[in-house]
């Protein structure tokens, strides 16, 4: 099928039709008898240039399978099976599971540029799980197209998904139709774009991305001749389309950054992490003030909000482990070499002891006082006293007093 196909409306549609009904058939035939057909289609189609006239020369659809198996000595299709109540429950089990993997799909494709490592992709792989039945359901032919389109929440889904595109102006349709065909680079660039991304902040999503490329790669072009494989493919180009979205919004933010440094830059964190004039910061570390590093420490602004930034751990299975955005710091320096996954929390700098200036003396308040009166004599700094004592000197000492004499009478 070329692009050609799905500028003419209707026809893409005419062309299903016909392959399912001819789904009892093995692949590999029907494959070959939609080569043979869809070609002839498109030529009756440019004659009469409308879908009810190539309906009026070719019949419905099935009435044109019919033609076809008859040509090619087919068997006839086989009896539809009595639509009871359990092969409702199973294709609705079909529909409601084949939704909910395409929501938590393009979720998780959102979330594959965000950090998010391979335990965070725990809901889609229980969906994956839960979606494998469905596929045996379809595989096995329990469940048919048919069935899933007597549903009636997919009638009223298919309804209000008509009416969105109604509500696009026909020249955009036509447009976006015309690009169907290169879908198939552009998803494949995308996934690209995002692999190289997730491997250059070392995320476990590239894992995942990989076994998205390759289903694109295996079940794309199979799910134009049989249409067991949608599932799946519609889940792929859910998630792709995720991508594409977390590309959009990482290109978006680092812009804004870029033309509002203020914003971003004096702010000190963002969405995106810390950030300090205008430059992303991995670290931080602290030191007290004799210089000794402060093991584990919390940041805060002033409105009490967590200044966080992305951490970096090892697992134990010694890879790679990229943790959500924390305000614990210092954060682990991880190093992933020919050892495995190591950690380290020495800071990689010698810190420097604050250089510790004067204090000021913490004075008593002043009041009146009374003066006071000093007997001491105050002596100037030249006439300190000293503790040597003063040489000893001798000196003459004068004659003893003697007691007078009595005068004596005679």
């Amino acid at each position: 099928m070329n692009g050609e196909i799905d500028t003419r409306p209707g026809l893409e549609d005419y062309l299903t039709e016909v392959r399912s009904a001819l789904s009892d058939l093995p692949a590999d035939e029907v494959a070959e008898i939609m080569e043979d057909v869809e070609p002839n289609v498109y030529e009756v189609y440019g004659e009469t240039g409308s879908l009810p006239a190539l309906t009026a020369r070719l019949g419905t659809p099935q009435s044109y399978a019919d033609e076809l198996r008859a040509a090619g000595d087919y068997p006839p299709p086989p009896a539809p099976a009595p639509r009871g109540t359990g092969r409702a429950f199973l294709a609705r089990y079909v529909l409601w599971i084949t939704g909910l993997t395409l929501v938590v799909a393009l979720i998780t494709g959102i979330a594959v540029e965000n950090r998010y490592e391979p335990e965070r992709f725990a809901v889609l792989f229980v969906v994956v799980l839960a979606l494998l039945p469905a596929l045996w359901l379809l595989h096995s032919r329990r469940v048919g197209r048919a069935d899933v389109e007597a549903l009636a929440e997919y009638q009223a889904a298919r309804r209000a998904g008509r009416s969105a595109v109604e509500a696009v102006p026909a020249h955009i349709t036509a447009y976006l139709r015309g690009l169907q065909p290169a879908w198939w680079l552009v998803r494949i660039v995308l996934l690209a774009v995002a692999l190289v991304a997730a491997l250059m902040i070392r995320s476990g999503g590239f894992v995942l991305l990989g076994v998205v490329v390759a289903i694109l790669l295996w079940a794309g072009p199979r799910v134009r001749h049989d249409r067991r494989w949608l599932p799946v493919v519609l889940a792929a180009n859910a998630f792709t389309v995720g991508v594409a979205i977390a590309l959009a919004l990482s290109v978006f933010s680092d812009a804004e950054a870029s033309s509002n440094p203020y914003r971003y830059g004096y702010a000190g964190y963002s969405a995106s992490g810390l950030t300090y004039d205008g430059s992303s910061v991995a670290n931080l570390y602290a030191v007290d003030a004799q210089g000794k590093p402060i093991p584990v420490f919390y940041l805060y602004d002033q409105d009490g909000t967590p200044l966080r930034s992305y951490s970096s751990t090892c697992n134990p299975q010694g890879g790679l482990h990229s943790e959500d955005m924390t305000n614990r710091y210092p954060q682990p320096e991880v190093d992933y070499g020919q050892y495995g996954c190591v950690e380290s929390t020495t800071m990689p700098f010698v810190p420097l002891p604050p250089v510790a200036g004067p204090s000021p003396t913490p004075t008593a308040p002043t009041g009146p006082t009374a003066p006071s009166v000093s007997t001491a004599p105050t002596l100037p700094p030249s006439a300190a006293p000293t503790t040597t004592p003063p040489p000893a000197t001798t000196t003459p000492s004068a004659p003893a007093a003697q007691p007078p004499t009595p005068p004596t009478t005679g």
